[in-house]
């Protein structure tokens, strides 16, 4: 008998994850990369990874963009372990969401250009 491969047998398994599952189009789409990258569909840690993005989506909502990339930059931190960045909600904690700078002094200097001409 041949031997199934990893990757058919990780695919086979996403298959009945989805047909198990009720998923949305977003989990969907997760759980499929998360698969791709060598992971089982029955390892859950996609699904936590995404409830927090998307309760981190609807703590940044109303921000501007500025705001947003203030909150990213700061936030931001390295795991040693996995040598790769991630979001520290740690760090999260020590801004107030509600009294961010607003931004809108550097906004104005970048929109004032004297032109040569």
């Amino acid at each position: 008998m041949k031997k199934k491969s990893k990757y058919r047998i990780r695919m086979d398994e996403l298959k009945k994850f989805k047909k198990k599952h009720k998923l949305t189009k977003k989990e969907k789409e997760r759980v499929e990369m998360w698969v791709e990258s060598g992971h089982s569909a029955y390892d859950t840690r996609w699904w936590d990874e995404l409830e927090q993005e998307e309760e981190l989506d609807e703590l940044l909502s109303g921000l501007t963009d500025a705001q947003v990339n203030y909150v990213y930059s700061h936030c931001m931190n390295w795991d040693p372990f996995m040598e790769e960045p991630f979001f520290d909600f740690n760090r999260l904690d020590d801004l107030d969401l509600k009294n961010l700078p607003t931004f809108e002094e550097e906004e104005e200097k970048e929109i004032e250009i004297d032109l040569p001409f």
